[in-house]
């Protein structure tokens, strides 16, 4: 079964999505964890590839790209017609960009299968590690082919090309079915004046390896009547022309440029394909979220084509940040937010915001998650942006995010916070303070804790706050961790009482009293007495307002 475009399965997804949804298990309340636990996460496959998988992979590409041309080359019948191929070349991998054929027909050429001898061969060394464009130039000659010239040329990446080499280059049957569909459908209903001529341009869109639809441009034609249908090899031409373009990653268009003659002595007309290349319209998402983004896609579409996708999966359950970045940067890319919206309403206009912030929510939100769910989550996600969903498929998709939109309002479980925890004490140190991590060391040399300015005990009345930004994040002494610590107990007196609006009450007090320790070195002989001032003075003002809420 042909597979679906990138977020059109939630199309389908979003007219079955249910207004309600079940009940849900209660979660346990938050309880304090040491913040020095290791977790170890599991390396995604393409960091632990030798050498051996990628010279494989390396050679697959040639003959995947060798495969293309001569798909294209096969159906020139005549002599002295040149070809040139332009490819994106990085790490051995081939993406075809464009190709063109040149006028200079000299009459028809012989039955003689002769491909430039030698080139499969030595058009890996040609390549080498080379990054930038490959300009290869071919021409027909009587009883061949024959390579005219090779050249290069620096640029920047295209989207569509890859990176990274692939093993698995081949056809599919999916693929080439839906090749041959838009050809037939592109082909069915051209005419051509009897003894004259005809022109179209036609855009196709693809999705990784698979062929969408075909749109006509423009068709012109000179001469009147009668017309003449193009000759049964069309369909055929143009399959052939769009193949070696789907070797490509995301979602994009190839515009094909065709014309067409009829000689009176023939019944068909003749119509060739004259060029083939990918368009490139500016991106719907900021420039480096779409980076990062076709620099994810690829690496889990390798691992897809290569059949690892288990292992690819099983490293993907506990690394969150990589989690976070492909299912955000993927909505923004592709353009599935407003239909994920249908069934995450409340989601939605949080990871709306894009780039580096609503990653780093997700991330966040992920830990709250059960590791089954999320490694459901993964593999569903995964599976509707490289296959498509079944319908059962959807519907756990649509139960799951019911799941996630719940989350959002629920306190937080033991496992949760302490899955925070971690990552809050491992991104303070490692990625947002790197200058305070030999600074904030205690007496036994281990970092100071990591304290939470709204605290993780009430993530959940703040449901658009990443509750590990940077900005709720303090480096503390055990010791003033410990005083702020007591406030807070003394709040929870306030219990259901309390809203939003008193968590951050709270949060200033503590600001304001405790300010002078956070992200600083603590002297514990010359701020002993300051600190007790500061803890009892705290108290008071925390006590008087739980007083004044449960009155």
């Amino acid at each position: 079964m042909a597979r679906t475009a990138g977020c059109m399965w939630l199309l389908a997804l979003v007219l079955q999505a249910c207004a309600t949804t079940g009940a849900m298990d209660s979660l346990d309340s938050e309880e304090d964890l040491p913040a020095s636990a290791e977790r170890e996460d599991l390396r995604p496959p393409w960091e632990s590839r030798n050498e051996e998988a990628d010279e494989e992979a390396r050679q697959a590409e040639t003959a995947a790209a060798l495969s293309g041309m001569r798909g294209v080359l096969g159906q020139v019948e005549e002599a002295g017609v040149e070809l040139t191929f332009r490819f994106w070349a990085q790490n051995g991998a081939l993406t075809l960009l464009s190709w063109k054929r040149a006028t200079g027909e000299t009459g028809l050429a012989e039955k003689v299968d002769a491909f430039v001898p030698g080139f499969e061969k030595h058009l890996p060394t040609y390549v080498g590690t080379r990054t930038g464009e490959v300009v290869l130039t071919l021409r027909r000659e009587r009883r061949g082919w024959a390579l005219r010239s090779f050249t290069t040329a620096e640029g920047s990446k295209p989207l569509e090309a890859r990176t990274l080499p692939v093993r698995g280059t081949g056809v599919t049957a999916d693929t080439l079915a839906q090749a041959r569909a838009v050809a037939s459908q592109l082909s069915r209903g051209l005419r051509v004046p009897e003894g004259s001529r005809a022109t179209l341009l036609a855009d196709v869109s693809l999705d990784d390896d698979r062929l969408l639809s075909a749109t006509t441009v423009r068709y012109e034609s000179r001469g009147g009547s009668p017309v003449r249908v193009p000759s049964p090899n069309l369909v055929e031409q143009i399959t052939r022309a769009l193949l070696p373009f789907t070797h490509g990653i995301g979602p994009r268009t190839v515009r094909l440029s065709l014309e067409a003659e009829h000689h009176e002595t023939e019944r068909h007309a003749r119509w060739r394909v004259r060029e083939a290349g990918t368009l490139r319209p500016d991106p719907r998402a900021p420039p480096n979220l779409v980076a990062g983004h076709y620099a994810l896609y690829e690496r889990i579409l390798r691992e897809w084509r290569e059949e690892t996708k288990d292992a690819f999966i099983q490293a993907g359950i506990s690394s969150t940040e990589f989690l976070a970045t492909w299912f955000v940067s993927s909505l923004a890319v592709r353009g599935g937010l407003a239909l994920f919206e249908a069934v995450a309403p409340r989601l939605a206009p949080i990871l709306a915001r894009g780039g580096s912030e609503a990653v780093a929510w997700f991330r966040s939100f992920l830990a709250r998650v059960r590791p089954a769910e999320r490694e459901q989550f993964h593999r569903l996600w995964t599976k509707a942006q490289t296959q498509g969903l079944s319908a059962a498929e959807k519907e756990q998709f649509r139960k799951l995010m019911a799941r996630f939109e719940k989350l959002l309002d629920t306190k937080l479980d033991r496992d949760m916070s302490k899955d925070l925890r971690r990552m809050a004490q491992t991104d303070f140190y490692e990625k947002l303070h790197t200058d305070l991590a030999k600074i904030l060391l205690d007496e036994r040399g281990k970092y100071y804790p990591v304290h939470h300015r709204i605290p993780l005990e009430y993530a959940h009345l703040f449901e658009r706050l990443n509750i590990n930004a940077r900005e709720n994040l303090w480096g503390v002494h055990d010791l003033v961790h410990t005083k702020i610590n007591k406030v807070w107990a003394s709040f929870r007196r306030a219990k259901s009482k309390a809203t939003s609006k008193d968590v951050r009450k709270v949060a200033t007090l503590v600001d304001r009293h405790f300010g002078r320790w956070l992200n600083q070195r603590y002297e514990a002989g010359r701020s002993a007495s300051e600190l007790a001032r500061a803890e009892a003075d705290a108290l008071e003002e925390v006590n008087a307002l739980v007083d004044f809420l449960l009155k």
